[in-house]
């Protein structure tokens, strides 16, 4: 009788731990399921095929280790202004402002599971649904097991309502906690060249070259001498990269 109770305890007792243990692995799970889902890239890059032919798609996580943040939010404090057939803004002058700004330059670099980086500089404005790609510094994406290059600086960002998550009482740089945005991007597929490390910015002033004079203008660079955007050169194609890119950086505290 003893040992049967014994034996009885001991089976309740396994299962309990058995229960237990898959809660946990369950919770586990379903948070890595959720973390995914709040840091990841859903691009195509239109006009441009892979070495099968098939189309180039970017499905994969936002690497946190990597990506210390989703962007560095700097208040636009200049007017933009346009030229005759420019559809983009010139770069607005960043710094500190004395009231609340709803207008802000944000530089993102994200570094995807496959090691490829997609470093974008854009324009926030509390007031619209879309920002412009910056017209000089644009977008660069390159790197990892993609081993090819876009650059460009032509495209819209859209987010939506609280898109993307900048405390607008904040009139300094800032890092961004977390957004959710789409993005169209045009730019040149340069097949062959890549990057092994994540870009950099420099100051230019041609947009070609990088220079350690003063400058209010800038462009990604991994060399700190020469600009990853550039003119269309022998070899390159014009494509368009499209999609939702999710981020949230467990790192950043929300201001």
């Amino acid at each position: 009788m003893h040992l049967t109770l014994v034996y009885k305890l001991g089976t309740i007792w396994e299962t309990v731990m058995k229960l237990f243990l898959s809660a946990i692995v369950a919770s586990f799970l379903l948070g890595c399921v959720a973390d995914s889902k709040q840091n990841r890239a859903e691009l195509q890059i239109l006009n441009a095929l892979d070495a099968s032919n098939n189309p180039i798609l970017f499905i994969q996580g936002i690497d946190n280790a990597l990506t210390p943040n989703c962007g560095v939010a700097s208040p636009a404090l200049a007017t933009t202004q346009t030229t005759p057939g420019q559809t983009t803004p010139t770069t607005p002058t960043t710094g500190t402002s004395t009231t609340n700004p709803t207008r802000f330059s944000i530089i993102s670099q994200l570094v995807l599971r496959n090691r490829e980086t997609l470093s974008i500089r854009y324009i926030f404005d509390l007031n619209q649904t879309q920002g412009p790609v910056d017209a000089q510094q644009g977008f660069t994406l390159t790197g990892g097991a993609f081993n090819n290059t876009v650059t460009g600086n032509r495209g819209t960002v859209k987010w939506a309502n609280n898109g993307i998550n900048i405390n607008t009482s904040v009139n300094t740089a800032q890092q961004i906690p977390f957004f959710e945005i789409e993005v169209n991007l045009t730019g040149t597929y340069t097949p062959g060249v890549t990057a092994s490390t994540t870009p950099l910015s420099c100051n230019t002033i041609d947009g070609i070259n990088c220079t350690s004079a003063q400058s209010s203008t800038q462009c990604f660079t991994t060399d700190n001498r020469v600009c990853l955007v550039t003119s269309a050169t022998t070899g390159t194609t014009t494509v368009t990269i499209n999609g939702t890119l999710k981020c949230n950086s467990p790192n950043v505290i929300a201001q």
